[in-house]
């Protein structure tokens, strides 16, 4: 027996006969730190290679934590630049860098979805919602891409769970909700489904506090979906704020146009100060819609008779273009197109044959009533036209836009 084997390895000890150590058997043995030397050594060598591995292991991850935000910046970057399929590259890289990193996955959805690669993002976000089927940022995503496929119903319902969803909790989740509604308010709008986004924005606008700046988008909201009422009376509370606001005159007079009120629209266009590509735009308009106006302040002898004949020949030419009859034999102008029901243009025939004649200077001076009925006639047949014959000239929009001025139509 050797003398390595012949010691005891506790206490070094010279071992007896049956290969024990007495002296470590002993009951009444008291360890020394001789004794306990080797097993402190062991202890220690276990300490130092637990802490080397945990140095090596926390390196190694604080290194693939910088990497994966440094594709995470790349990503951002390309997509800054639009160039989405490299984003998604980085995006993927930094997922993978991070370990499935929630906010990497969030911005690599964008980036599949912008580049074209829609069912990627749609399976990507699938896997989020079943995992946090309340998460509203999972939903709004979904209801985009949804939208963009045109599957309505499931756009819809992925809004609506959005809306009542769960929003980060680092974040304020009242704007987040009101930035939902309004956004399914314009995709219900843009279906034409009018009374359902109607309603959204209702619900919006109890919510939305009197001076957020979401006001302005709202009303803007209101009027594309037809309200031009309900978008004035904001832009008009926004003006009792800040009368100079130049946002709030060029909505309030957009909303008062689109409502009829277009005296109302020239003073709120006459307070933008300098004038805008946009209020010279409106102011355009009116200035043509007042040039066809017998009735306006200062029209009067030859101005009066003059705008009376203009909009009667408009309005003929206007009929004559979508293949009426009458007109086309009356004025020789037009192709043949279907003009729909004929019958519903023999009362026209009959009034247009009557005020023909009299379409003349001298004839229209001093005759107020002919020249009443003579733009009754040309509002009437251009809303006639308005209903059957497409999108109207420039002209005929002004004569439109005078008929519900004069007439109240529309209102």
């Amino acid at each position: 027996m050797s003398e390595e084997t012949a010691n005891c390895t506790i206490c070094r000890q010279p071992l007896g006969a049956n290969g024990r150590c007495q002296h470590c058997d002993e009951d009444s043995h008291v360890w020394t730190i001789e004794d306990w030397r080797p097993l402190l050594t062991l202890a220690l060598m276990i300490a130092l290679g637990f802490s080397f591995t945990r140095l090596v292991v926390s390196s190694f991850d604080r290194r693939q934590s910088a990497l994966s935000w440094e594709f995470y910046a790349a990503g951002n970057r390309a997509m800054d630049e639009g160039r989405y399929g490299q984003a998604a590259e980085d995006y993927e890289s930094a997922v993978i860098s991070s370990h499935g990193n929630a906010e990497f996955r969030m911005k690599l959805t964008d980036a599949l979805a912008d580049s074209g690669a829609t069912s990627e993002a749609l399976a990507q976000l699938h896997d989020f919602r079943e995992q946090r089927p309340e998460d509203a940022q999972v939903n709004l995503k979904l209801a985009r891409l949804k939208a963009k496929q045109q599957d309505v119903d499931s756009a819809l319902r992925y809004y609506k769970d959005a809306i009542e969803g769960v929003w980060p909790d680092h974040s304020d989740p009242a704007p987040q909700k009101t930035a939902a509604r309004m956004e399914a308010a314009q995709y219900l709008s843009s279906l034409g489904r009018k009374d359902e986004a109607e309603g959204v924005l209702l619900d919006v606008a109890a919510a939305l506090p009197a001076n957020s700046p979401e006001q302005g988008r709202l009303a803007a909201l209101f009027l594309a979906n037809g309200d031009g009422m309900r978008a004035l009376s904001i832009y008009q509370a926004q003006l009792e704020r800040n009368k100079n606001d130049a946002a709030a005159l060029m909505g309030a007079a957009n909303a008062s146009f689109a409502a009829g009120s277009y005296a109302t629209a020239r003073r709120y266009l006459e307070e933008i100060k300098p004038e805008s590509v946009e209020s010279a735009a409106l102011r355009a308009k009116l200035e043509r819609m007042e040039a066809l106006d017998p009735f306006a302040k200062g029209a009067m002898g030859g101005v009066r008779t003059g705008r009376t004949i203009r909009a009667f020949h408009l309005a003929m030419d206007r009929l004559a273009g979508c293949g009426v009859p009458f007109a086309q034999k009356m004025t020789g102008k037009g192709k043949s197109v279907a003009a729909g029901d004929a019958a519903q243009w023999g009362g026209f025939a009959r009034w247009a044959e009557q005020l023909a004649p009299l379409m003349s200077e001298a004839k229209l001076r001093g005759k107020d009533d002919v020249i009443e009925s003579t733009m009754r006639f040309a509002f009437q047949a251009e809303m006639a036209a308005q209903k059957d014959c497409g999108k109207p000239t420039l002209d005929d929009e002004a004569l439109l836009m005078l008929a519900r001025e004069r007439l109240g139509a529309g209102q």
